[in-house]
């Protein structure tokens, strides 16, 4: 068979280095390597120990788990509905392959997939500073807010999780030109993240940076004060050095006011809460298991009609602005535990080596914040990031335990021949 005549696992390994490279260059890569991703980890010879391996474990399950349910609750529809709740899903999809790249990635792969993903997002600024300086155009981009590939929110998802990522190499990377490098790359890439509209990878960028201040440091006071000099130094030099910075500033400080003084939620924050209170009746009337996939948003533009019958946006919203309101509306409590439940396996992937423990700690940060301003799992990219580095932290567990396990067999053989 065609299947037999190379190694599946390893053509699996090389499309996920290729994968991670692609990924913050072109949203049809994402779903285009999912499916490859799919059929190679079908195939596998050893698929049947590796479900069973995936059954095993308490991460993959949850993931599991939280997709399972969210596919569930469209047993209550059918016919159009279901069609439907079945296209909206479809990006929760791309969660599941973290759950195949736990068995299938290989030790010398993981570290090629950081690089490939770093490079990703090498050429990403590249294309970013020549759109910023004028160097070149691209349809739909602007010179003040220069996101090539995807919407200023995910970009600097993604801006955030990189420059969080370089910094722990700036701090313990041993070679001085790989550090050098990572520096000047974490400089360029923390003033792309001040210089776009994207206010959410900001919070999320300085909620990380306060948290890998702590972890890095074992006296607590020392960390704490280091970690919030560092936070009001980047805040400082970006209110001085960036125009769009403080206009974003001046604009949720505008939002603000109109909110509270006019009743106006016609604006970027104003949107966000006013979704969030449109929500409230929905929960109230479905608290467990929500409102349903399909029934959510229009559910949602009809109270908008009545509570706010003069704006344009919200008797317009097609999400919530918000992943666990999302979730909660839409598949109540119980849906929202399931998410938690997942982030809270997540965050206990154990972990001994500390490139990866610290990798670990910005991934948790970075969503965490920045699930409360967009849908992050129900968007392509942003989905497709978390996944990738979920799958990389499963394998590097994976391969961690099996080498402790192969020591603790080493040692009862030495054990053995000593008593013999």
């Amino acid at each position: 068979m065609m299947w037999q005549k190379f190694d599946l696992r390893v053509t699996f390994n090389l499309l996920v280095v290729v994968y991670a490279f692609v990924l913050p260059l072109s949203r049809a890569s994402v779903g285009i390597s999912i499916v490859l991703m799919t059929l190679l980890f079908l195939f596998q010879r050893d698929l049947k120990v590796q479900l069973v391996q995936i059954g095993k474990n308490s991460i993959t399950r949850a993931i599991i788990l939280f997709v399972l349910f969210y596919y569930l609750t469209l047993l209550s529809v059918s016919g159009e509905d279901m069609r439907q709740g079945l296209k909206d899903l479809v990006p929760y999809l791309y969660l599941l392959p973290a759950v195949m790249m736990m068995g299938t990635i290989d030790k010398q792969t993981i570290p090629k997939v950081m690089i490939a993903f770093i490079a990703g997002m090498f050429v990403s600024e590249i294309i970013s500073y020549g759109i910023f300086f004028e160097l070149w155009e691209k349809s739909r981009v602007v010179a003040s807010n220069p996101t090539p590939f995807m919407h200023h929110i995910q970009y600097s998802t993604f801006l955030a999780f990189t420059a969080l990522v370089l910094l722990d190499t700036v701090l313990k990377e041993r070679q001085l030109a790989y550090r050098v490098f990572s520096l000047l790359f974490f400089v360029a890439v923390v003033a792309t993240l001040f210089v776009i509209n994207g206010r959410t990878g900001q919070v999320a960028f300085l909620g990380g940076l306060f948290l890998l201040g702590l972890t890095h440091f074992q006296n607590r006071v020392k960390a704490l004060f280091l970690s919030s000099l560092l936070i009001v130094l980047v805040v400082g030099t970006a209110y001085g050095l960036s125009d769009n910075f403080r206009e974003r500033v001046s604009v949720a400080q505008s939002d603000i006011h109109k909110m509270i003084n006019e009743g106006n939620f016609g604006t970027s924050l104003g949107y966000r809460v006013g979704v969030t209170i449109l929500s409230i009746p929905l929960i109230k009337e479905n608290p467990l298991l929500g409102t349903g996939v399909v029934d959510t948003m229009p559910r949602i533009k009809m109270e908008a009609k009545k509570a706010f019958p003069d704006d344009y946006w919200l008797k317009r919203a097609n999400h919530l602005q918000n992943q666990y309101l999302q979730v909660l509306v839409e598949i109540g409590l119980v849906g929202l535990g399931f998410l938690m439940w997942m982030l809270y396996e997540i965050a206990r992937i154990p972990l001994h080596s500390n490139r990866y423990r610290t990798i670990k700690i910005v991934l948790i940060a970075v969503y965490f914040f920045t699930m409360f301003s967009d849908i992050q799992l129900h968007i392509q990219f942003t989905v497709g990031l978390f996944a990738l580095i979920v799958g990389l932290l499963l394998a590097q567990s994976r391969i961690e335990n099996e080498e402790e396990s192969k020591k603790v067999e080493e040692s009862k053989k030495i054990e053995k021949v000593s008593c013999a």
